[in-house]
């Protein structure tokens, strides 16, 4: 049920359990599911600042033409991987 739903995606928002991420990597997954976390956090910014102004259709495919580069997930990947090392060094013990 929740494949169909999903279907050529590689994210989807469950209703009462949060958000469910594929990736062709398991850093994919882990970036679009940070990335999504943080669209969410944006929206709920702009939604309280008042109307919000479509964005032109090009640009929005523009940056998700380049945030979607596999190169660009790995790296973020890392990123989070050390902070998260940085924070809670005793993780892998």
């Amino acid at each position: 049920m929740i494949a169909g739903a999903l279907g050529d995606k590689r994210a989807i928002l469950l209703s009462h359990h949060g958000q469910l991420s594929t990736g062709s990597t398991i850093e994919e997954a882990c970036v679009i599911a940070q990335l999504i976390e943080r669209a969410a956090k944006l929206q709920l910014l702009a939604m309280a600042a008042g109307t919000i102004k479509p964005i032109i259709p090009e640009l929005g495919r523009e940056a998700h033409d380049w945030i979607a580069k596999p190169k660009r997930h790995a790296a973020a990947f890392n990123y989070y991987a050390r902070q998260n090392l940085r924070q809670h060094a005793d993780c892998l013990n």
